[in-house]
């Protein structure tokens, strides 16, 4: 029954029951003690703090972060769960990503590539043994001397060593030791015994000479091993990054997961109290409202707990770890890391210098240059006519008796040497063949060039665009602030103000959906706050990894084995490389039972690094351009005693001399 004019008696009572129900529905909501009144004073400009209750104007809000004391733990149905950190997922991407495994195996066969090229320089022992027995017919009597049939028995046995130098000389020394016996007259003496030491020396003079040429397809494979180990660096990057942003778009999942919980629960005490006054001053058209909008944030909820769900799915494919894969549907994946990074350091030209000496893109498309910088000089060469010098000179014994032994033995007692010398000339008429070649390594350098022009370009692009990011989330960050605690400060005093108005007599419930409006009002503000905590932390991975300083950043290294050409990234030495995901999910239990619970790093903390000036990187840049004595230098270091760790090199500036421009232009002509 409603009262309308209700009589003094009747007032006492209904304001008792009005500030007891105040009371019950603000511990109920807040968790406070006390509500006091609001007041009507303008609530001061000044931030509060993150870590107390926002108290103002006689106003108890609760915490601004409530969701962090929760999200640390289990949150979903799963019946098990595990807690890791951000440096364990980095630790299981490395050991367990698909991805990553096999970029590095790609890495390694192109490093297989060098050792066959340089192969091809080690020499080469000939071993060799012929029995034959001849039995021609004759039709000269000055070949055998009378019989009509010439009939020959030898044995020969050979071995040598060939080999052909890094400057193209071919060098080949054979020793040949035999016996032949004929039944001709004039064959004297019988059953002979002989013996050959021969060496035979050609270099080429003009084409085809010269240690640029010869090593050239070692040279282009240590060049096409650089290039490789670059795209396994922008790979092994982008793959490291995914993994870190999959984990922060996990943990503002979860965060979003929380606070539509807790708007159901804002929603379901708005309800109780309703349905307890429902006989006082509560309308029909009020629990109507409430429970569709109840219906709409239970709707709301299993959205958020599907997408909490495929997050879990990204990364634990990101991961590659077989045992979470397997698991990942009944185990809820819990990130530990807060959301902090330290303070943002970067300019705008910094961070374009850094990229232009990390980036591997940049590295790459310098590498692609120094090729077609080879080719051009190959080319070159081989505008020349072909002249090789040849050299051939011998020791040989011969004894009767079958006596090779001695035969050997007098070859060198006796020393009469044979020797012959000569010249061996070819050019091709008219040489349009090669002259052609010489046009297409030029156009082809003038292609890397451009190429490397649009990686600097695209480089200094993406840094920009990713210092643009960070920066808008950094300005963001205290407007959505300001936004969560207004919208916490006005639900705060629309429940008030319901509490103790009630029903607004219009019986559209307006008081209410002013009410219900703020609480989602609320609730959006505070994902959007946990959003641009988040935006701030992927603008800086992508930031680094726009820089080529991702790896570096987070101590992932990457070393070449020299016995095998396996390549492995690991992270820092001495960190704790076990599997955070155990075999078994039957195994799983919290993870301070079973895990070391390392402290958490701030993730992403820019570090003091030195900058150098765009004149001393310009200097870098020059270091293996072409040597001036027609050399290649090689950007491959050569490995050491056990294994190599591959640094980055600068980037190679491939514009100057012996290759100019209008050297180039000239040549061509």
């Amino acid at each position: 029954m409603r009262f309308e004019r209700p009589t003094l008696l009747t007032a006492i009572l209904l304001a008792t029951v009005v500030f007891t129900t105040i009371a019950i529905g603000a511990r109920r909501l807040y968790g406070q003690e006390t509500v006091a009144a609001p007041s009507s004073e303008c609530p001061s400009s000044e931030s509060p703090s993150f870590d107390v209750p926002f108290v103002e104007n006689d106003v108890i809000l609760p915490d601004f972060q409530w969701w962090q004391q929760s999200i640390a733990g289990p949150i979903l149905p799963q019946p098990q769960y595990i807690a890791f950190d951000l440096d364990t997922i980095l630790l299981d991407t490395l050991t367990h990503s698909p991805r990553i495994q096999s970029v590095s195996n790609r890495t390694s066969m192109s490093l297989e590539k060098v050792t066959q090229q340089d192969a091809a320089f080690d020499p080469n022992l000939l071993f060799e043994t012929k029995a034959g027995r001849t039995n021609d017919p004759v039709g000269n009597t000055l070949t055998t001397g009378g019989p009509s049939r010439l009939q020959q028995e030898s044995l020969t046995a050979s071995a040598g060593v060939q080999r052909t130098t890094r400057r193209g000389t071919m060098m080949e020394l054979s020793q040949e030791l035999g016996t032949l016996d004929s039944n001709s007259l004039f064959f004297s003496p019988t059953n002979q015994g002989n013996s050959r030491l021969s060496i035979g020396l050609s270099r080429p003079l003009m084409a085809r000479g010269g240690q640029v040429y010869t090593e050239r397809l070692l040279t282009q494979a240590r060049i096409d091993a650089g290039v490789s180990w670059q795209e396994m660096r922008k790979d092994v990057e982008k793959r490291i990054a995914e993994a870190m942003i999959a984990y922060w778009q996990l943990y503002e999942a979860r965060c979003h997961f929380l606070q539509q919980q807790q708007l159901i629960e804002r929603g379901q005490e708005l309800q109780r109290v309703l349905e307890g006054r429902c006989d006082f001053d509560s309308s029909r058209i009020e629990l109507a409202k409430t429970r569709g909008r109840l219906a709409r944030r239970v709707d709301q909820v299993i959205a958020a707990e599907a997408i909490v769900r495929r997050h879990q799915a990204k990364l634990a494919m990101l991961v590659g770890s077989p045992e979470l894969v397997q698991s990942e549907a009944r185990v809820e994946l819990i990130p530990t890391d807060p959301p902090l990074a330290a303070p943002f350091e970067w300019s705008l030209r910094d961070a374009v210098v850094q990229g232009l000496e990390n980036r591997p893109e940049v590295r790459a498309a310098a590498k692609e240059l120094e090729s077609a910088a080879l080719a051009i000089k190959i080319s070159r060469n081989q505008l020349l006519p072909q002249l090789n010098g040849v050299v051939d000179g011998y020791l040989a014994g011969l004894n009767g008796g079958n006596d090779f032994l001695q035969s050997f033995g007098d070859q060198f007692t006796d020393f009469q040497p044979g020797i012959s010398a000569g010249l061996e000339y070819e050019v091709p008429s008219g040489r349009r063949y090669v002259r052609s070649r010489n046009r297409e390594a030029m156009f082809l350098y003038r292609q890397r060039s451009e190429e490397l022009r649009e990686a600097i370009q695209i480089t200094r692009t993406e840094i920009e665009s990713a210092l643009i990011s960070v920066e808008t989330a950094i300005a963001q960050q205290q407007s959505k602030r300001q936004m969560v605690e207004a919208a916490v400060e006005e639900e705060t005093i629309l429940t008030q103000r319901w509490m103790l108005v009630g029903a607004d007599g219009s019986r559209v419930g307006l008081v209410l959906e002013n009410l219900l409006d703020s609480q989602q009002r609320r609730a959006d503000a505070e994902r959007a706050w946990v959003s641009t905590q988040v935006e701030y932390l992927t603008a800086l991975i992508e930031l680094q990894r726009a820089m080529g300083n991702l790896l570096v950043h987070e101590s992932i290294n990457t070393v070449r084995n020299d016995f095998d050409n396996t390549v492995n990234v690991f992270r820092v030495p001495g960190a704790n490389g076990m599997s955070a995901f155990p075999e078994s999910v039957n195994s799983l239990t919290p993870p301070s039972d079973t895990y070391e619970i390392v402290a958490p790093k701030l993730p992403l903390s820019t570090t003091q690094m030195d900058r150098e000036s765009s004149d001393h990187m310009i200097r870098n840049l020059d270091q293996h351009a072409l040597r001036s004595d027609g050399m290649i230098e090689s950007n491959w270091e050569q490995a050491g005693p056990s294994a190599e760790r591959l640094q980055p090199t600068p980037v190679p500036q491939i514009l100057s001399d012996p290759i100019r421009a209008d050297h180039t232009v000239n040549e061509a002509k």
